[in-house]
Order: C-alpha cells, then structure tokens, then sequence
C-alpha cells in the first residue's frame, strides 16, 4: 500500500512540476499595440507628394514617407532616399 501512494505522490509532483515547466514558457499574450498619430511629413517632402496627379498616388508617396521615416528616424536620409537633397 505504501509503494502505491509513493507512485501516486510521484505522479503528483511530476504533474506539478511539468505545469511550471509549461507556464515558465508559455507564450505571452501580446501586448495591445499603441495606434501613434500619424507623423507630420516636412513641407518639402509633402512637395514631392504633391507633384502626383491623382489623389491616390500622393497618399501612396506619403505612405512612403512616412514608413521610410519610421525605419531610418531621420528626414534627412528621407529626403536622400526620396531624391530631395539635404537640409541642415
């Protein structure tokens, strides 16, 4: 009888010991992402947008400047990267 509660408190601390295990890596649920206001493109860069005849194409050209501000942080590198030039 003895043998059959040590198996049984065996049993019991494995299964606790495995929910730790599986809690310690179980996935985190994400946290809700922060919606920012959209970023205020320089007047030169909105220029370059702007040259677009139709509407849509120069709110595709904002998007892209906007998400090649988010990658480089700096609207200098936009401005190389769009073809505008430099301002100090």
């Amino acid at each position: 009888m003895i043998v059959h509660l040590l198996w049984a408190a065996v049993v019991v601390y494995a299964i606790r010991t495995a929910a730790d295990v599986v809690r310690e890596f179980r996935p985190t649920p994400d946290a809700p992402v922060a919606i920012s206001a959209p970023v205020e493109v320089p007047e030169d860069l909105t220029a370059v947008a702007m040259q677009e005849r139709e509407a849509w194409a120069q709110e595709e050209v904002l998007r892209a400047i906007r998400e090649r501000y988010e990658e480089l942080k700096d609207w200098n590198k936009v401005r190389a990267a769009v073809g505008v030039g430099r301002i100090e």
